[in-house]
């Protein structure tokens, strides 16, 4: 194995859920294509590649054969993007490279742990102190990118530009009691991002899934549900995310309900948050005409 597709082609090739947000709409289609060689020889200057050179060993697994096509692995891949990508698209990128329906890990198209066992063969690539770093905020089970963004604004540090309320899970698996599960016709829910300690659930509410009368009916059916049950649950709506004072009234009251104190004192967090806010999808939804509630 001579050479392989590499970087942002790989990234492109793994498929990676809404990755035109993730690395950005100049790479969303990279042209000319990432390839890796691992010999300086065999470097040439074809027409529409992009070549890299990794003269250094990997472990075994990092390249892989799919369709005829050897490949950086997905793990492999993030640590190549790690050299490219700023700090918060790197963990983006990680969060939605672990991100799978709820219930359904097979479909991931890797894991924190394998992304840390990766990492931990490879020191002395380029990007690994970073990618590292990164791993530290990643965590399995995001939905959506939207989730991704949220549970990044509310748990990362400050000196990353978040509002350091870590601790919370994606999806968590809470089952429901028989009468309450025969009620809405499912034994079990999950909640978007859910702290345990506190038992504390984060619903966001995006635009496009709970703007009708019927999907709100059955949010507000499923918070009681889970309130009689002993879990309370806050509602995060697409506007609340989207402007920023009205974000941070949303994680002071979440704060208060985890019984913590959001005290910034670093002088990076307003350019870090405001760098944060840069990877929220553009388009992003509008109230209604008539002002009614989303």
């Amino acid at each position: 194995m001579k050479e392989y597709l590499s970087y942002y082609s790989a990234a492109i090739f793994w498929n990676i859920p809404y990755f035109e947000a993730v690395l950005g709409a100049e790479r969303a289609e990279t042209s000319p294509i990432d390839f890796t060689v691992t010999e300086r020889s065999v470097r040439s200057n074809k027409k529409g590649r992009m070549i890299h050179l990794c003269e250094l060993a990997l472990p075994a697994g990092a390249v892989v054969s799919r369709n005829g096509t050897m490949v950086a692995s997905p793990e492999l891949m993030f640590l190549e993007l790690a050299s490219k990508l700023n700090i918060h698209r790197l963990i983006l990128l990680g969060l939605q490279l672990c991100s799978h329906p709820p219930g359904n890990t097979s479909v991931a198209i890797t894991t924190k742990q394998k992304l840390k066992t990766f990492l931990a063969k490879t020191s002395g690539h380029r990007g690994h102190l970073k990618a590292i770093r990164a791993v530290k905020y990643i965590e399995d089970g995001s939905a959506s990118i939207m989730e991704s963004m949220a549970y990044m604004i509310l748990a990362l540090p400050y000196a990353l530009g978040g509002y350091g309320l870590d601790g919370a899970v994606f999806n968590y698996e809470i089952k429901l009691k028989d009468e309450a599960g025969k009620r809405i016709g499912q034994k079990r829910c999950f909640t978007d991002m859910y702290y345990k300690s506190a038992k504390l659930a984060v619903e966001y509410e995006s635009f496009a899934f709970h703007k009708s009368p019927s999907e709100q009916g059955k949010d507000v059916i499923r918070s009681a549900i889970l309130d009689r049950q002993g879990v309370e649950v806050m509602h995060l709506s697409t506007v609340q995310l989207y402007d920023k004072e009205a974000c941070k009234d949303f994680a002071l009251n979440l704060a208060c309900r985890l019984g913590k104190r959001i005290q910034i004192r670093t002088k990076k967090f307003n350019e870090m948050h405001a760098l944060l806010r840069t990877l929220l999808p553009v388009e992003k939804p509008v109230a209604e005409p008539d002002g009614g509630k989303l």
